[in-house]
């Protein structure tokens, strides 16, 4: 992509934009690997295949994972989402690592995490992480940490205390 860059920097003159550095595979690839991610993968009727097929475009997932169907990954920095072992995350599922003005950051799910189907997590500027046996329920927002072993709900999340009352 020297060309491209050659012409913003002389012709334009401005500074070249990120993708004018990107190889000729990896132009290729991406549109492919986004039609893979958004309309084959949440679609494969079986865990263990889905699984496998966000492995292969590379995601990182632990073992003994389920991903239910429907579940869409941001696949704008496939290395920014993490998911560890013994994790289920339910049915309809969306995954956000970037947005306006905040860069590319992580989405870390530990293990033996548990979220609630038709979620929305979206890693914010700082990234988020799911705490080790973790739980969000159905319909949440998650936009902060949530800590290990806490129940959390609601649009923002909101942690639950022991006895199940909003902190």
């Amino acid at each position: 992509m020297y060309i491209v860059e050659q012409f913003y920097e002389k012709v334009l003159k401005k500074e070249p934009p990120y993708y004018a550095k990107y190889s000729i595979l990896t132009i290729v690839w991406k549109p492919i690997r986004k039609y893979i991610n958004i309309v084959i993968i949440p679609n494969v009727p079986f865990s263990n295949l889905r699984v496998a097929l966000y492995r292969m475009i590379g995601f990182k997932i632990g073992k003994n994972v389920f991903i239910g169907m429907k579940c869409y990954m941001d696949d704008m920095a496939i290395k920014n989402t993490v998911i560890e072992d013994n994790v289920t995350v339910s049915y309809g599922t969306y995954f956000a690592c970037h947005g306006k003005d905040q860069g590319h950051t992580t989405i870390t799910i530990k293990n033996n995490a548990y979220i609630g189907m038709r979620c929305n997590i979206i890693s914010g500027k700082e990234g988020v992480t799911i705490g080790e046996n973790a739980i969000v329920g159905a319909g949440s927002l998650v936009n902060r940490d949530i800590p290990s072993n806490a129940t959390a709900v609601g649009v923002p999340i909101k942690v639950l205390d022991n006895k199940r009352e909003l902190l």
